[in-house]
């Protein structure tokens, strides 16, 4: 081979080796551009690891506890309500009755306890009383009436006689922003603990006693 020729073969075999180095180059370059996006700041320092927040989860709602739930001779015991309180009126039957079926516009004979969904303080009660008291459903609260005559719209029905009901009461069915007597407060949500002894038809007199839940107008 002449050394023209050869001079010209090692040139283009120099010219491959530099186009093969200068892709490496290239190579390395972008890895270390991905290193450097991946685990660290432009600037070479580490890149501030990425936080995610939990999700926000409420406490279920879980209805007060009731301590002697089925004797009716006996004063039940009402615990303090957990979770986020129902925004509907709430009832459950501890005791079904088996007899007449109240209405919200029957005149009911009953023992209460009331009390607050946050605390379980007790605000009103015929037990302290000594005797049971009679009232027309008309005359209370639209919460106390309806957990004991009903309600339709929260798919309630009327209690019947011998019963008794645990009923929570949301705040626009009780005594909403303008709050109660005593410790019920603007907004609270109130429970009731209601037996019904008896009731007489719509109309009829003996109406003789109207708990703390009457309506103030």
């Amino acid at each position: 081979m002449s050394p023209a020729a050869a001079a010209g073969s090692a040139g283009r075999g120099r010219g491959r080796r530099a186009v093969v180095g200068g892709a490496i180059a290239v190579v390395l370059l972008g890895a270390a551009v991905a290193g450097c996006s991946a685990g660290s700041a432009p600037d070479g320092t580490a890149a501030a690891p990425v936080t995610t927040k939990a999700p926000v989860t409420e406490a279920p709602t879980v209805l007060p506890v009731v301590g002697n739930p089925t004797n009716l001779t006996v004063e039940p015991a009402v615990g303090a309500g957990a979770g986020l309180p129902p925004t509907a009126l709430t009832v459950k039957d501890l005791v079904v009755g088996q007899g007449t079926q109240a209405g919200l516009d029957s005149t009911v004979t009953v023992n209460y306890i009331g009390t607050l969904w946050n605390t379980g303080e007790k605000f009103d009660a015929s037990w302290d009383q000594s005797q049971p008291a009679t009232f027309p459903l008309g005359q209370v609260i639209a919460g106390f009436a309806q957990g004991i005559g009903g309600s339709l719209k929260d798919g309630v029905e009327g209690m019947r006689v011998g019963g008794r009901r645990l009923i929570v009461i949301p705040p626009a069915l009780g005594y909403g922003p303008q709050g109660g007597n005593g410790p019920i407060k603007v907004d609270d949500t109130i429970v009731f603990v209601v037996d019904l002894l008896n009731l007489e038809a719509a109309g009829a007199a003996g109406a003789t006693a109207s708990p703390d839940p009457a309506a103030s107008s």
